[in-house]
């Protein structure tokens, strides 16, 4: 990018990355009912700890009217004493927790990774709460889930942010299927692996996909980036098949509008040629090869598979 100077400094490496337990706070409304809602996410390491709380409370109206604000109270309540006892006790007020409130409960221990307490705390938040808005980020925050992360390298596959794009689009339609997301999606890592690791986007109980975006202006890396996708998925096919299980394996592309004023005829032109390239050598390998032009599109034909 011409005339813009960016500084190592200015991303995260893995030399900063913290390791931490985590546990998400779950508010039973009705006793003895199975529903649930996350209403807290805790991250503890060590002696730090932080505390994130739900932050769309506004749409409790929609679920118990006139009884929302009693509810909104028992939650920032609950989260706040919830919190004075992390700052007493570490991961053991999660280990051992003293619920403060009837119906609030801390839910399963789990170990997460992230550029910041914080970071792994919203990060979960924004996955697994129907109760929380993930605010605007207008600037480089390091460890931002969401945020770009990779204006510093040469990789297509470690910078293309469509699998993250996919995560939300599919939460927003039905969040119990972000479960099915890569662990590296979810907590917003590049993709870093040994030679021998498959990379698997989605694995889901119909579906398994894998994402990448055909870039007009990087076509050749993002091509050999798409037939490393092909590859993993043949592979985790041939492993589906081994243990007697079927499910259908694709590669999803999202591909520019032909309208699209940023990418000239020539271009369109191009990623048409590559794309057929890419159709032949999916149809080798048996897998299906699909392309939409948005984030949007391909979380609604996700979830369409995992209905059907």
């Amino acid at each position: 990018m011409t005339g813009i100077k960016l500084s190592v400094a200015s991303f995260p490496s893995l030399a900063t990355r913290i390791y931490a337990k985590w546990a998400p706070i779950l508010l039973q409304p009705i006793s003895g009912s199975y529903e649930r809602l996350v209403v807290g996410c805790a991250v503890v390491a060590g002696t730090d700890y932080h505390l994130e709380s739900a932050n769309a409370l506004h749409r409790l109206q929609c679920l118990y009217a006139d009884r929302a604000d009693h509810v909104a109270y028992i939650i920032e309540m609950s989260n706040d004493a919830i919190r004075q006892d992390i700052a007493k006790r570490g991961v053991m007020a999660l280990e051992e927790a003293a619920n403060p409130f009837s119906g609030i409960h801390i839910g399963d221990i789990r170990e997460g990774e992230g550029a910041s307490l914080e970071e792994i705390a919203k990060g979960w938040m924004s996955v697994l709460s129907s109760l929380y808005e993930r605010k605007a980020v207008h600037h480089a925050v390091e460890g931002d889930i969401y945020a770009e992360r990779s204006a510093l390298s040469s990789e297509v596959r470690s910078s293309d942010r469509l699998p993250q794009l996919v995560l939300e689009q599919v939460s927003g339609m039905n969040l119990s299927l972000a479960r099915h997301f890569s662990q590296r999606i979810v907590e917003g890592r590049s993709r870093r692996r040994a030679a021998h690791e498959l990379d698997i986007d989605f694995k889901g109980r119909r579906l398994v996909a894998n994402f990448a975006t055909l870039n007009a202006g990087r076509i050749a890396p993002a091509v050999g980036n798409i037939k490393q996708r092909l590859w993993d998925l043949k592979i985790d096919r041939e492993n589906d098949r081994s243990s007697g299980r079927r499910r259908d394996h694709e590669l999803i592309i999202q591909l520019p509008r032909l309208d699209d004023p940023q990418v000239s005829e020539r271009q369109h032109q191009r990623l048409e040629d590559e794309y057929r390239g890419l159709l032949e050598q999916a149809d080798l390998l048996q897998l299906a090869l699909r392309h939409f032009n948005t984030a949007q599109q391909i979380g609604e034909h996700i979830v369409a598979k995992e209905a059907a």
